[in-house]
């Protein structure tokens, strides 16, 4: 099968003729139809993410497909099934994984596209116990985002944030992958938005995916207009998908009770804030991993059901996947963009 492979961390990605993995007994093989690309991929094959300490990888985690296998043991999904994938690999046995919430799973066994080959190929094995299936409504291209792009901020606004209709949430990063599914998640529970993001055309995508208002980051701080379109109280929630380059002004736009919810750390891995704030304030800061597999259930209704539109702006082929990565690079990618191998 052709597959991109990472060979060296910081190099190229490099298409190749590999052999077609064999699935284990609880695994399916996939057909690979659709593999969104993500910002994650970058940190990965640039060797800063410590998880990902051996190379050759076979990136992709956000994945599409067709079943075209079965492992021995696999009886939940049979060849043909239209699926996607969750993104943890995990015991299924901890208190965590037994009470739904696998995402912090006690007995961690890694990623999908790092602890196995991943979707940048044609064919992939994938644990059943992450499979769910798709609807034919459902393209490949749009279902490839679901997991990720749709599942990671459906996860943290309700579970997480617990947001609420009539509430007023900031969205940092609001025209990246996450971002745009997370403002119209936001609006589907009846919250009013703010989005923020840098460029006009990142925001005015937000402004038609229903934002009441928008900011650009590049302007600098943020807050004094989050001030004011709260009239000086404040957001209730801030989603913060951006990391370390707008956390302060985040946090000075979170009104008294608020929750900040942090997703993102792409731009650096440490912030800082004052305890006595905190206290002061009573403010939540809460971490957010991903999603789960019932989530993603739910998630993929949504989708099925045109509550949630996933945006995708462009498919390209593995030989394309190059100039991909270095569109997002430079942040010139607005919503998701996917591979079909």
């Amino acid at each position: 099968m052709r597959a991109l492979v990472v060979r060296e961390f910081g190099g190229p990605l490099i298409l190749e003729d590999v052999p077609v993995p064999r699935p284990k007994s609880d695994e399916v093989l996939l057909r690979v139809k659709a593999c969104a690309v993500d910002q994650f991929d970058l940190t990965i094959r640039d060797g800063k993410f410590a998880m990902a300490n051996k190379v050759p990888i076979i990136l992709g985690h956000e994945i599409a497909g067709v079943v075209e296998a079965v492992g021995a043991d696999v009886r939940s999904v049979s060849v043909g099934d239209r699926v996607t994938s969750t993104l943890y690999l995990t015991c299924g046995k901890c208190r965590y994984c037994l009470t739904g919430r696998e995402t912090i799973c006690t007995d961690f066994k890694g990623y999908v596209g790092i602890h196995t080959p991943g979707a940048y190929a044609e064919y992939t094995t994938i644990p059943e116990a992450n499979l769910v299936r798709l609807p034919e409504t459902i393209s490949f291209a749009d279902a490839s985002v679901i997991a990720n792009a749709i599942g990671t901020p459906y996860h943290a606004l309700t579970r997480r944030a617990r947001l609420q209709p009539g509430e007023r949430i900031i969205v940092t990063g609001a025209g990246g992958g996450v971002g745009v599914h997370a403002l119209q998640l936001a609006r589907m529970m009846g919250a009013f938005v703010m989005a923020v993001d840098i460029g006009d055309e990142k925001l005015a995508l937000a402004r038609d995916l229903g934002a009441d208002l928008v900011s650009d980051s590049s302007a600098g701080d943020f807050s004094a207009a989050a001030r004011a379109w709260t009239n000086g109280e404040g957001a209730d929630v801030v989603l913060e998908l951006v990391g370390t380059k707008t956390f302060d002004a985040s946090l000075k736009s979170l009104a008294r009770g608020g929750r900040m919810v942090i997703v993102g750390s792409h731009t650096g891995t440490t912030l800082t804030t004052s305890p006595q704030a905190m206290i002061a304030n009573e403010w939540e800061i809460l971490g957010s991993r991903n999603v789960t597999k019932r989530e993603l259930v739910e998630v993929v209704n949504l989708v099925a059901a045109g509550r949630i539109k996933p945006i995708v702006t462009g498919v390209y082929g593995l030989e394309e996947a190059e100039a991909v990565h270095q569109r997002l690079r430079k942040q010139e990618i607005i919503g998701r963009v996917v591979l079909e191998p």
